[in-house]
């Protein structure tokens, strides 16, 4: 899908069901198969992945165009692991989970005029932030499943690493160690085997992004 067919569909949703009436409407940023990500979807994202980061702290953040580039990132990942978990058949969350979910978010803000100030600036309401935070779980809950069915890190792979770094590890004793130096290859392992599964996803679906958001160009 080109810029043009993009601000197409754009025009298309400006044109309300009643005539003449003026309807507010987002760019529409990238599409993920069949998901449309819109320039509010990405203000919002990066606002809530900073409030569950940082906490209230976060709101005195700034979120540059180079921050809205990775949550856009981000975003167009989620998407395409979504459509991985309705695939394989990873159960929904439950609505006991959602409420659990938007508890603990909604503790990261001490004041509730804090919170209230949150989502007027963004535009929310409390229905959005619980679909977000459980697109969020669903998502961490097929990362899990993937991360169990890969391989274990050996203790020759241990006793390897410990023969290659032993000077840097000050000469420590093996058993001392060795957990350590298992939970770093295995950490390594991981993070390099979700990033390969997500390209890999990527590939194969219909990933396109219609708007540079660090620099969009004149008019």
């Amino acid at each position: 899908m080109s810029r043009a067919v993009g601000l197409h569909l754009v025009m298309l949703l400006m044109a309300g069901p009643v005539a003449g009436r003026g309807i507010l409407v987002d760019d529409v940023v990238a599409v993920v198969n069949r998901h449309v990500i819109t320039r509010s979807e990405i203000r919002q994202e990066a606002a809530l992945v900073l409030v569950e980061r940082r906490g209230d702290r976060g709101l005195s953040r700034e979120i540059t165009p180079e921050f809205l580039v990775k949550v856009m990132e981000l975003l167009i990942n989620q998407r395409v692991l979504i459509d991985e978990a309705q695939k394989i058949g990873v159960p929904p969350v439950t609505e006991q989970q959602r409420e659990r979910l938007f508890l603990v978010f909604r503790r990261r803000f001490l004041d509730p005029e804090v919170y209230a100030r949150f989502l007027f600036v963004h535009d929310l309401a409390e229905d959005e932030i619980g679909d977000i935070l459980v697109r969020h779980y669903r998502v961490e809950r097929l990362k899990e499943r993937k991360l169990r069915v890969m391989p274990e890190v050996t203790r020759e792979e241990v006793r390897q690493y410990y023969d290659k770094h032993r000077i840097e590890l000050g000469d420590a004793p093996f058993d001392l160690v060795a957990e350590a130096i298992r939970l770093k290859l295995l950490t390594r392992r991981q993070e390099k085997g979700l990033a390969r599964w997500i390209w890999a996803l990527r590939k194969r679906s219909d990933v396109k992004v219609l708007v540079d958001l660090v620099d969009p160009g004149p008019g």
